[in-house]
């Protein structure tokens, strides 16, 4: 499919702009991508080809990237840091639904399926986020002219489906300690920064209802959960950022022998 020339890099175009920022702040982060982000994954001349169609952009704590119900179709690649996906429902209330860091990618589903933004996009560390801040058309043409980028794009949304589908699963079928440790021991794994051989520190500040709003649960059967861990040694929460004490004794909890029975 041709999309035909982009926008953003015709002649006169200012889009070029921090382009050199943009690359030294890639040399800086990149080695802090998982290797399974999406942006870790590309072709590094790809990369820096959707780079270039790019403006380097700065969010703060707490600032919006992209808000619910909005109409626009930028795409942000993620270079540094963390921001929350949250959605709000119709009563009032909100969730977080994901956590995503340097090396992701939000917004793309503005470039294949339109309409209105289905969640907000929220700066959430200390650090601020720099992302690259691409228009959806200009993303388009980039990924048609490489082909494997749209295989690897869909790749990442298919496994940003498995994991709200498997989290749906859990949340219907699972008592709240199995899956509260699930949900710690993935993002310890996700974002996990290693303090000893067996604690991690969760570099995400993360309220108890926010643990709850990422699976189902409310706060009273939360606090519940996390009592009977901490009884455990298994972990902390007495700071904004989650520790967990032995990685691996809660992913036992998390995941017990009958589960990995075929």
């Amino acid at each position: 499919m041709d999309f035909g020339e982009p926008p953003s890099l015709r002649e006169g175009s200012m889009v070029r702009e921090h382009v050199a920022d943009l690359r030294a702040i890639v040399r800086e982060e990149r080695g802090r991508w998982s290797d399974s982000a999406l942006l870790a994954r590309l072709d590094p001349g790809v990369l820096q080809e959707f780079l270039d169609a790019s403006v380097l952009v700065r969010f703060d704590r707490n600032a919006v990237l992209v808000r619910q119900d909005g109409t626009d179709t930028d795409i942000y690649l993620l270079l540094s840091s963390y921001v929350k996906v949250t959605a709000k429902f119709g009563d009032g209330r909100s969730a977080l639904l994901a956590i995503r860091a340097g090396g992701d990618v939000v917004g793309e589903l503005a470039a294949s399926g339109g309409g209105r933004r289905i969640a907000t996009v929220i700066a959430c560390a200390k650090e601020p986020v720099y992302a690259a801040k691409i228009a959806a058309t200009d993303f388009l043409w980039l990924a048609s002219r490489h082909p494997a980028s749209l295989v690897l794009l869909t790749n990442a949304l298919g496994r940003k489906l498995t994991t709200a589908t498997r989290r749906r699963v859990d949340n219907s079928g699972r008592p709240p300690l199995i899956r509260l440790a699930r949900v710690l021991v993935e993002l310890a794994d996700d974002h996990g920064v290693a303090l000893t051989d067996e604690s991690v520190l969760i570099g995400v500040d993360l309220t108890q209802f926010e643990l709850g709003s990422l699976i189902g649960m409310r706060e009273s059967s939360v606090l519940r959960a996390l009592r009977e861990l901490k009884q455990q040694n298994l972990v902390d929460t007495s700071g904004r950022r989650p520790v967990v004490r032995n990685l691996e004794m809660l992913r036992a909890i998390a995941y017990p022998a009958e589960d990995t029975v075929k």
